[in-house]
């Protein structure tokens, strides 16, 4: 075979093989893990705190790097101590949190990734800004978090030429 034939013939097996599910940005399962985590983040910005739970798979973890007065810390905390700390917040202001730049990949239908640039909206004025990264689990018919994990910037995030 000749070496332009071999050629044309990766080129046809490639175009004509099939994308796994994770390439698939608009597949059911990506379209159901992108909804679980806008829904978990509808109920957070609403303060709706007893209906976190039940969003979340057992053992699942929370961690925050954050960005104030030009240090970054890092927090890790399992969901539980994290739903304690939102239950012991003197003042609970609601935000929403709109997302932008998502990208999810799904591994055998089981195993979830999303990654996310994010807004916190307070009052209509965008507070903070960064990237949300949640690892998802199917349990029965629901995606549920196993891992929440984002950095935070204070503001609005500068425009970029």
């Amino acid at each position: 075979m000749s070496a332009r034939a071999a050629a044309w013939l990766l080129l046809a097996a490639t175009v004509a093989a099939p994308l796994p599910v994770a390439a698939q940005a608009t597949s059911p399962d990506g379209t159901a893990v992108q909804a679980a985590v806008e829904h978990f983040l509808d109920v957070l910005g609403n303060r709706d705190l007893d209906r976190l739970p039940a969003l979340f798979a057992p053992q699942a973890t929370m961690a925050v790097i954050r960005q104030r007065d030009g240090q970054w810390t890092t927090t890790a905390q399992s969901f539980q101590e994290w739903l304690g700390a939102l239950r012991s917040q003197t003042t609970a202001t609601k935000f929403r949190e709109p997302l932008t730049g998502v990208s999810v990949h799904v591994e055998d239908g089981r195993l979830a990734f999303l990654r996310a640039d994010f807004t916190v909206v307070i009052d209509g004025q965008v507070r903070s800004h960064g990237v949300d990264y949640f690892t998802l689990v199917k349990d029965g018919d629901a995606w549920k978090v196993l891992n929440a994990a984002y950095t935070s910037h204070p503001g609005a995030p500068k425009l970029t030429k």
